[in-house]
């Protein structure tokens, strides 16, 4: 093996994913700050904030996956040394997903209600839900700008300024959570409204930020005008929607999966089987966000190798990213398995909430590895073009979690371990069937 570029290629994959790893740890820190301050107000907001999450994600989620069809072509065009084509894709994209995202706005806020009430949930958390998701689905207005901005970095390999912007959000909403939960300096104590208030303030704050530093910044291969995005040709777009629709899917139908785990969950205990869950899972993201920044970067380079025809080195770095992966892995998966209560106590004082949460860390530290390895086998299926395998993947996932969730439910009886059973055997299957295909992308993809 040459030893030079094994080093380089390691290089690059943390160049890229390691300002995209400090950008969801700073998230992720604002999120845990925004759970302990409204578990200190009232434990209901807990579940309150896990139904609103399922289908708020849902549609961020597949904005932010639309948008891998505008890193995807971006990134390949770029490999391919047409860089015309990839400032054509990245206009077209400002554009069209500034339209999906005013629509997706519009379906939230008169539609809370009637999501909240096909979920199954009961008051008070109903009124709390559907308050929380009625604010905070402004931020969708200028989700389409944002998402295209941070898609348009990760496809040209400059990942700096995603972090830069993520943390000036982050650090902005824990600050106004503190004044608009709690209503201090003056401000009126709002508790959960604070909470959805200070989100919409702090993404919207972000969007210019990012975007005025994409247009103006010196290191692009390409140059964006705001004259151009106004006159781009939503037929480009199309392209990007045939790259992004089948990640965006996927995605709709993982979240799917979600909201219909939470209505069995809601059936059992509305308070403490949703909240304990969402608890649960919101400490998982941790380790998820490291190997999620690897995955991004797996994208870009992987796309970059693709578009120069290097398919090889493709899949080694796929390999490579898997790896470190892995170690990061092995690091949480010690610290959930000594640490389950002490981690609990960082977010609520409720001594039944980390009595119950707790003793479910362990299954959770050894979901972490299979669902490592199909996060980043998956981006680097992507990378290589093909965005409509891991859909067909996920429909066989959504089924798979749905049917062996009820039967662990309502015919087992195993309450909240069935649901975290379910999980970890839907990641190893996937993960194991993704790799595979990943490695075959040496003999499949040729474009």
């Amino acid at each position: 093996m040459d030893i030079k570029s094994d080093n380089s290629t390691t290089k690059k994959i943390f160049t890229i994913a390691l300002p995209l790893i400090w950008q969801q740890i700073f998230l992720q820190l604002q999120i845990y700050v925004d759970r302990a301050f409204l578990g200190r107000v009232n434990s209901e907001f807990f579940s309150a904030i896990g139904n609103v999450l399922v289908p708020y994600y849902a549609i961020i989620s597949t904005i932010t996956a639309i948008c891998t069809g505008t890193t995807i072509l971006i990134a390949h065009n770029i490999g391919a040394k047409n860089e015309d084509m990839s400032k054509k894709y990245a206009e077209s994209s400002y554009l069209g997903n500034t339209i999906i995202s005013v629509i997706m706005f519009v379906f939230f806020f008169f539609g809370a209600g009637f999501i909240f009430k096909i979920m199954g949930v009961q008051s008070p958390i109903l009124e709390y839900s559907i308050s929380y998701l009625k604010i905070i689905s402004f931020s969708m207005i200028f989700f389409g700008i944002y998402t295209t901005s941070v898609s348009i970095m990760q496809g040209v390999g400059l990942t700096k300024i995603i972090m830069i912007t993520g943390i000036i959000s982050n650090a902005l909403n824990i600050l106004l959570d503190y004044l608009l939960i709690f209503g201090k300096f003056g401000f009126p104590k709002m508790g959960i409204e604070g909470a959805a208030l200070a989100s919409v303030i702090s993404i919207t704050a972000a969007v210019p930020i990012i975007t005025i530093y994409v247009l103006k910044c010196r290191r692009m291969p390409f140059k964006i005008n705001f004259t151009d995005v106004i006159k781009a040709e939503l037929v480009t777009f199309k392209q990007v929607l045939i790259k992004g629709l089948p990640t965006g899917f996927e995605i709709g139908l993982w979240s799917v999966g979600g909201i219909i785990v939470i209505a069995f969950l809601n059936r059992l205990d509305a308070v403490s089987a949703v909240g304990v869950y969402t608890l649960v899972f919101s400490i998982q993201l941790v380790p998820l966000f490291f190997y999620t920044g690897l995955a991004q970067a797996t994208l870009t380079l992987v796309g970059f190798k693709t578009g120069e025809g290097e398919h090889k080195q493709a899949v080694g770095i796929g390999f490579k990213a898997a790896f470190y992966s892995l170690m990061f892995c092995v690091v949480f998966a010690a610290l959930f398995i000594l640490f389950p209560k002490n981690i609990m106590g960082i977010f609520t004082n409720d001594v039944s909430f980390i009595e119950t949460a707790s003793k479910y860390f362990l299954i959770v530290a050894i979901t972490m590895f299979p669902k490592a390895l199909n996060i980043i086998m998956g981006h680097g299926i992507r990378g290589m073009g093909d965005t409509k395998w891991m859909m067909y993947t996920q429909i066989f996932g959504t089924i798979f979690v749905v049917v062996l969730a009820y039967i662990l439910l309502f015919h087992f009886n195993l309450g909240l371990m069935g649901i975290f059973i379910t999980f970890l055997a839907d990641e190893t299957i996937r993960g194991l069937i993704n790799m595979f295909r990943f490695w075959l992308g040496r003999e499949f993809y040729r474009l």
